[in-house]
């Protein structure tokens, strides 16, 4: 799993290719902070997975472009193709099972 940081210019070729989770975040929110180090932690056993970081406070450009009004919003892309927007904390258990019925199913 690659941790890999966008800007208004490399997203969409960062989430074009293979399974990508983008976490859309900002350096003040707590539940941001708790997802970045579970997505962390899960870096090892789901090597496959791609993982793309969206500060919004330094892009607002992709925040307006993707209607992002909460934090944290995490999509799921497989091969370019967007799969499911999910806003708020999620747990490990729930990013395993997305990947699972997208990446798998």
């Amino acid at each position: 799993m690659a941790i890999n940081f966008a800007n208004d210019k490399n997203y969409d070729e960062l989430v074009r290719e293979g399974f990508v989770i983008v976490d859309f975040y900002t350096t003040t929110c707590v539940p941001c902070k708790m997802l970045s180090r579970i997505l962390e932690d899960m870096c090892y056993d789901y090597p496959f997975v791609n993982i793309v970081k969206v500060n919004i406070t330094d892009y607002p450009v992709l925040g307006t472009r993707f209607d992002i009004q909460a934090v944290p919003t995490v999509k799921f892309y497989n091969n370019g193709e967007e799969k499911e927007t999910v806003v708020g904390l999620m747990e490990e258990d729930e990013i395993v099972e997305k990947i699972s019925a997208y990446y798998y199913g």
